[in-house]
């Protein structure tokens, strides 16, 4: 039993020694980084849900999916296409017709032209409809930011021209003495004259420097500039633009907002008003063409002595000529007294918003149609005459790029612009402007 501690002790003395830690200096290891769990690589990434459709900034399609504005949408494309029955099936067939040889009616040359006239008609308006009512009307994004202020932008490029002008004389410094030092290789006694004139100059610089320096806090500076106020939506929690106002049934402030329509199931605003002025004007349009064929056909049936001759292919179809007189006397009435109120919306470029709350005088361009322009769009270059892409509702407005971001109110970052870049001079507006690279899309 006692052998065991022996050996145990021979063992620890036969074990060599532990070697010397070695001491170095230098800067401290770094400490370990803390593992990064899943919660919060969670909570640093957003996650919304992206529908088909919506007016969400991360929906793929805008479209309000408001119960009654789809309601009054398809009963207005009801309204058009019973229009168009009226006309071509129930008016002009016994009007504008012939009975050929084998007993057979057919229409006209003049009454194929009316039923293709009426019906191109009304086609513009419902086009003009889907379009007004599938296009984003201005929407702020979440992302936007104000304009900058041309004072502070200026102020920022004199702080920056005066720092490349500081940073400057000490590089001009340090190469005087590079040469003189170069030129104590080639002779040492020139070496040492060079390198004694570099201190000198080089004291010379930071003795300017340390009294331009104490001159400049002598001076009395001027007091900092407030910075501008920036507005916030108390809804969208988001910048809200000076022309922008925000729609309780879109949840979105919208730039240049009139009013939201239910016909048109979306808000009015500079991104589909040419949209919704071609829907007015068309269907007032057809309104009209249809008012005066059913006059002129009931002039032509109260000179008709002849009994044998009727008017009409069977007596029940009355009640449908009726009916299109009552459509075309109640929406024309309603769409001529809307393109009289729009006319002055787009002429003096104030919405019936700003002028309720007495905003005035939001103009980009000094020239007398810079509501017309604001509406369809500048053009290729062109601002003053009129151009027939006005009366087109497949050509999108377009503005140059130096007017975008003060047309809309705000900016954004780079690479997340508003409208479909055609070229650099030109912008679309009413594109796909929804985000899709800031947060988790699911």
């Amino acid at each position: 039993n006692q052998s065991k501690p022996a050996d145990t002790m021979m063992q620890r003395k036969n074990k060599p020694p532990p070697a010397p830690a070695v001491v170095t200096e230098g800067p401290p290891s770094p400490a370990p980084l803390p593992k990064k769990t899943a919660v919060a690589d969670s909570a640093k990434v957003a996650t919304v849900v992206r529908r088909r459709c919506g007016t969400s900034p991360f929906d793929e399609h805008w479209l309000n999916v408001d119960c009654c504005g789809l309601v009054c949408a398809g009963f207005t494309y009801m309204l058009h296409f019973y229009g168009c029955y009226a006309v071509c099936k129930i008016l002009i067939p016994p009007w504008m017709s012939y009975l050929a040889e084998d007993g057979v009616r057919k229409l006209t040359i003049w009454g194929m032209l009316n039923n293709v006239a009426f019906c191109l008609v009304a086609a513009m308006a419902i086009i003009s409809h889907a379009k007004a009512m599938t296009t984003d009307p201005g929407a702020v994004p979440p992302d936007a930011t104000p304009l900058p202020d041309p004072d502070d932008l200026e102020s920022l490029i004199k702080e920056n021209e005066k720092e490349a002008s500081t940073a400057a004389a000490p590089a001009s410094s340090s190469r005087v003495a590079g040469t003189g030092n170069g030129n104590g290789v080639a002779n040492g006694v020139g070496a040492g004259l060079g390198g004694a004139a570099a201190v000198a100059g080089a004291g010379v610089v930071v003795a300017g420097a340390a009294a331009a320096a104490a001159v400049s806090a002598a001076m009395p500076s001027k007091p900092p500039k407030q910075p501008r106020g920036r507005r916030i939506c108390r809804r969208c929690n988001a910048y809200k633009p000076k022309r922008a106002h925000h729609c309780s049934v879109c949840k979105r402030c919208i730039i240049k907002m009139d009013h939201h329509c239910p016909w048109v199931n979306n808000c009015v605003g500079i991104g589909n008003h040419k949209y919704f002025l071609l829907f007015i004007f068309y269907t007032f349009l057809s309104c009209t063409y249809s008012m005066t064929l059913v006059i002129w056909r009931f002039i032509q049936c109260l000179g008709i002595h002849s009994r044998h001759v009727r008017c009409l292919d069977e007596p029940t179809h009355i009640l449908n000529i009726i009916g299109l007189v009552v459509e075309a006397l109640l929406f024309g009435l309603f769409t001529s007294c809307m393109m009289i109120d729009q006319w002055d919306v787009v002429m003096t470029n104030v919405t019936h918003i700003d002028r309720l709350k007495g905003e005035t005088g939001f103009s980009f361009l000094d020239d007398r149609r810079k509501g017309i322009n604001e509406v369809f769009g500048t053009g290729r270059g062109t601002t003053s005459h009129f151009r027939p892409d006005w009366l087109s509702p497949f050509v999108r407005v377009c503005f140059p790029t130096s007017l975008q971001d003060e047309i809309m109110g705000f900016c954004r970052p780079c690479g997340l612009g508003s409208g479909s870049k055609k070229d650099d001079d030109d912008i679309e507006l009413g594109g796909n402007s929804r985000i899709t690279g800031v947060p988790e899309i699911v």
